[in-house]
């Protein structure tokens, strides 16, 4: 009879360690499943804001381009005739001041992406520093 009380116990401490132990389990797992949800949302916030640093730099810089182009109005591009013969067209040069005014514009828009590109560096190498520091 005493054989059987004590088997018993047994069982019965048995099962409370195994429920104490999957409660600690389903704990830990809680703890790493939000660790894990909040390093992806600090990943997903970086990346949000070094595309947008990258679309700036890139837009500012594809403006800057097709604006000096547009400006001066120069093209690689030789007209041809509907018979394969190259039609002569002639450039008329502009005057210096168009030309100051058109260096003045370009001169401005790469200032603008080089700001840009300052402050995305600047804002990397920070955001480094303080990931090193913790």
């Amino acid at each position: 009879m005493k054989m059987q009380i004590r088997k018993k116990m047994k069982k019965g401490l048995k099962f409370q360690e195994i429920t104490s132990r999957k409660k600690e389990l389903y704990q830990k797992s809680s703890q790493y499943k939000s660790a894990v949800t909040s390093d992806i949302n600090h990943l997903k916030f970086d990346l949000e804001r070094v595309g947008k640093n990258i679309l700036y730099i890139g837009g500012s810089l594809y403006v800057a381009y097709k604006l000096t182009k547009l400006l001066t109005g120069r093209s690689n591009h030789t007209p041809e005739t509907s018979a394969g013969t190259q039609k002569v067209v002639r450039v008329r040069e502009s005057s210096p001041i168009v030309l100051k005014i058109k260096e003045q514009i370009a001169l401005f828009l790469l200032a603008l992406a080089f700001k840009k590109l300052k402050e995305y560096l600047k804002e990397t190498s920070s955001d480094e520093n303080e990931q090193e520091d913790t």
